[in-house]
């Protein structure tokens, strides 16, 4: 999101210089996304010599990041830039959450408008007990992160969010005024979709077609149906319902045949969760992270997708590329999430419940079976697939950007 954010601003009539942290070694990192950096944004990279050691011993109890070391370092860097040159806003966007603490200080500091860009909750996370656990410790840290919080949206001129639940929550929870809250969601680049798949037929209101024949030839199919899931996960947030749903129909139809490919970084946890479910054990290959563009091809060679919505506060970027991909998507979500109007509106695929391995299995069967008959899984609507291009949620960013600089 920051990348595109930034790659975006010069349509939208701003210039960007951007502050970041030095990758550290346990960061993921894509250099085929490092072409689609302009060659004349400015980019200032700021280390700090004990980050990593910092992050590994200290990181899971001093709020609000492992990257708090960085906060100060950052500052100065910034205010060198607020001092040397002609800027007119600050973006601050997280994880992390010390990126707002330094966009505050510049707020204070020099007056500049600044918006805040949540791209996840904070600590309305609903996994933290995952990784924080419960002791005295970690209730001290979430006191710290909530004053910490709050003291962001109280100085925030405005705020963007990626879901609507988490506006809500924070107009009716954090006391927000809802004119300061925008709903700016993820969404899709369409240029990472280019010789990849069919372009959008917004003026016939067709629907997409998925870009490889094994989706979309007609009669009875061979072969076992792939499926592909493509994402992070961590503690709390995996890939478990659809491995317990598979699991469940293979106890109930041994002649339904699927097999697997995740594409992940998450390598050991997912081995942990296909020790319980043999099944899909027996039918899975595991990747590593892989170039964007790469992931983005696989698309076309899946018959369907699958992800896991476990979050009613937050939506998974990758879904947004799943609708565009035209491949029919299965979600596994809680009921909340978003995910449940987002595929019905685009007609790009369908949600099961997160907690219900049998309904789970039923949905997988029914998939299965019309799949097998050759028949079309879904009939994604094109405008509105369109509707999600990320570059008209930016519009509305940049719009917000653009008033508050005018009334400064």
């Amino acid at each position: 999101r920051a990348l595109k954010l930034a790659i975006a601003a010069r349509d939208f009539g701003w210039r960007v210089t951007v502050v970041a942290a030095q990758p550290r070694d346990s960061d993921p990192l894509d250099p085929s996304l490092l072409p689609e950096v302009p060659a004349d944004m400015h980019v200032v990279r700021v280390d700090h010599p004990r980050l990593a050691d910092y992050s590994r011993r200290l990181g899971p109890w001093v709020p609000p990041d492992p990257y708090r070391p960085w906060r100060r370092p950052a500052l100065v860097a910034a205010r060198d830039l607020v001092l040397g040159g002609d800027l007119d806003a600050v973006v601050s966007t997280s994880m992390p959450y010390t990126a707002h603490l330094v966009a505050r200080s510049l707020r204070i500091d020099y007056g500049l408008p600044w918006l805040a860009d949540l791209r996840d909750p904070w600590t309305d996370n609903r996994f933290l007990a995952h990784y924080q656990g419960g002791s005295l410790r970690s209730r001290w840290r979430r006191f710290a992160d909530t004053r910490m919080e709050r003291g962001v949206y109280a100085a925030a001129d405005h705020l963007t969010v990626t879901a609507a639940p988490l506006r809500q929550l924070l107009i009716d929870q954090w006391g927000i005024e809802p004119t300061r809250v925008h709903l700016v969601r993820n969404g899709y680049d369409e240029a990472d979709f280019a010789g990849i798949v069919p372009p959008l037929d917004t003026a016939a209101g067709a629907g997409t077609a998925a870009s490889a024949p094994r989706s979309s030839t007609a009669g009875e199919r061979t072969g076992p149906m792939r499926v592909l899931f493509a994402g992070s996960m961590y503690a709390g947030y995996t890939i478990e319902p659809f491995l317990a749903a598979w699991q469940r129909l293979a106890d109930l139809r041994p002649d339904v045949e699927l097999v697997f490919d995740a594409v992940t970084q998450s390598r050991r946890l997912i081995e942990r969760l296909l020790e319980r479910y043999p099944a899909a054990a027996a039918c899975t290959t595991l990747h590593d992270r892989m170039a964007h563009d790469a992931v983005v091809r696989r698309y076309g060679d899946a018959d369907m997708l699958v992800l896991a919505t476990l979050d009613d506060l937050s939506i998974p970027g990758k879904l947004f590329e799943y609708i565009r991909s035209g491949t029919p998507v299965l979600a596994f979500a809680v009921p909340g999430a978003e995910s449940h109007a987002l595929l019905a509106e685009t007609g790009a695929g369908t949600c099961a419940p997160h907690d219900d391995a049998d309904a789970g299995a039923r949905t997988l069967a029914d998939w299965y079976d019309r799949w097998r008959a050759g028949e079309t899984l879904t009939e994604p609507q094109a405008t509105a697939v369109a509707s999600l291009d990320r570059r008209q949620a930016y519009a509305r960013l940049f719009g917000v950007l653009d008033r508050m600089v005018a009334t400064e």
